[in-house]
């Protein structure tokens, strides 16, 4: 069982800063190494005699690799200890990327692109299991949502020097130094993480490994499907998440076609999307913690808030650079606000001793999400002709995750 606290009042220590600066430097580096080849594409495209169809296999792979160990890689971090995922997901980067230095054509450039996904699939789930060991559970929130702030910085950061190093060097040198950056980081998140965390599951035998869970892979997977607390919350990733992450995709689109914008207007209204999405998330965190209202509920009205900015979003009036911007920021707050609070409620609500694995299948059904909601938003587009009917439809499916969260029983954690 693990320690916890109710202490509305305390204080993070060094230590916690310390940690959760570790962990976004290891979770920021994965999404620098699934987000450079979409950053490196053209270039790479033309150099190695691609067609626009073999670059996006590229991103395929690399989502289909990670889909595969997303839910396993949670039940191997359950069982050897959640510091010693994090730190062989970093060194896996440093070795993908390397790899796609040398890559010679379409199918060992594929090839590398899956081994990419594959051994980045664990690292939400370490990640995770590494705050809840190391944080309250009135510091968990907050923590969350400032760890998840790097999944929009991770964008910036590839797009400062990728291009420019590519440019200046060729592409095969922005792969290197992509390779290079988690190797960096690996000597700060192997320091960062070191020590006995506080309010880690206490083993019964001493003999074994602290952290490791010695339940069978099929005990730790009937334990996560029977519990109804992580079955509502895979119902409201699916949904959610995938409204989220099919919005986000088709958005800049839609205010370039629909909206009658330009392609430089509409990349800075989402600028002003990613802005708003990271504040939100870390407000979002920081209230739960200081709130004396349930994390569920809490979730829940910040999940109310995603479908009305799609419809506000959708229903942009045409050439209004006012009200863009103010329906594009609402969005990012809608499409956002929510993440920080249900992935903590995916430690919470878990099993103590399979947080890992929890996360993770909470994590497939956020992953099949993201790729089938944009699937299905174009389908839609295709059929209607129409953004804003297909923005209204999409709109619909955040309110099965809201009716999801109303359901949750945080008094039941386990």
């Amino acid at each position: 069982m693990s320690l916890e606290t109710t202490d509305r009042n305390e204080k993070w220590t060094g230590k916690q800063i310390i940690i959760l600066i570790g962990l976004w430097l290891a979770f920021l580096i994965s999404f620098i190494t699934r987000l450079v080849w979409a950053t490196l594409m053209p270039v790479v495209n033309s150099a190695m005699h691609l067609s626009v169809a073999q670059g996006n296999d590229y991103v395929t792979a690399f989502y289909i690799g990670y889909t595969l160990t997303v839910l396993p890689g949670g039940m191997l971090a359950d069982k050897i200890g959640y510091r010693k995922m994090v730190i062989l997901t970093v060194i896996g980067n440093v070795l993908a990327m390397t790899l796609m230095v040398f890559m010679q054509g379409y199918w060992s450039g594929l090839l590398f692109r899956f081994i990419l996904g594959l051994v980045s699939g664990p690292d939400l789930s370490a990640c995770m299991g590494v705050i809840s060991e190391w944080f309250t559970d009135k510091q968990r929130a907050t923590a969350t949502g400032i760890f998840t702030t790097c999944t929009s910085f991770g964008l910036t950061v590839v797009n400062l020097y990728a291009p420019t190093v590519a440019q200046k060097y060729g592409w095969r040198a922005a792969m290197f130094v992509t390779a290079l950056i988690p190797l960096l980081v690996l000597g700060f998140v192997v320091f960062a993480l070191r020590g006995t965390p506080p309010y880690k599951i206490a083993k019964t035998n001493s003999r074994i490994e602290p952290n490791a869970n010695q339940e069978s892979s099929l005990t730790m997977l009937k334990k996560a499907f029977s519990n109804r607390n992580v079955l509502l919350l895979a119902l409201t990733g699916l949904c959610a998440t995938g409204a989220k992450w099919g919005v986000t995709n088709w958005a800049n689109l839609f205010i370039v076609k629909s909206l009658g914008f330009s392609t430089v207007t509409a990349g800075k209204a989402m600028a002003f999307f990613g802005i708003t999405s990271v504040v939100s998330m870390v407000l979002a965190g920081y209230i739960s913690d200081h709130s004396k209202m349930s994390r569920h509920l809490l979730s829940a009205i910040f999940m109310a808030i995603f479908t009305p900015t799609i419809i506000g979003f959708a229903l942009s009036p045409k050439g209004n650079l006012a009200m863009l911007y103010f329906w594009a920021g609402a969005l990012g707050v809608g499409a956002f606000m929510f993440s920080s609070l249900t992935n903590t409620l995916s430690v919470e609500v878990a099993p103590p001793d399979l947080r890992g694995t929890v996360v993770g299948f909470v994590n497939v059904f956020n992953q099949a999400g993201s790729f089938l909601a944009p699937i299905l938003l174009g389908s839609i587009l295709t059929a209607t002709k129409s953004y804003v009917t297909s923005f209204l439809i999409i709109s619909i499916f955040p309110l099965v995750g809201f009716l999801a969260l109303l359901f949750i029983k945080e008094n039941k954690r386990y």
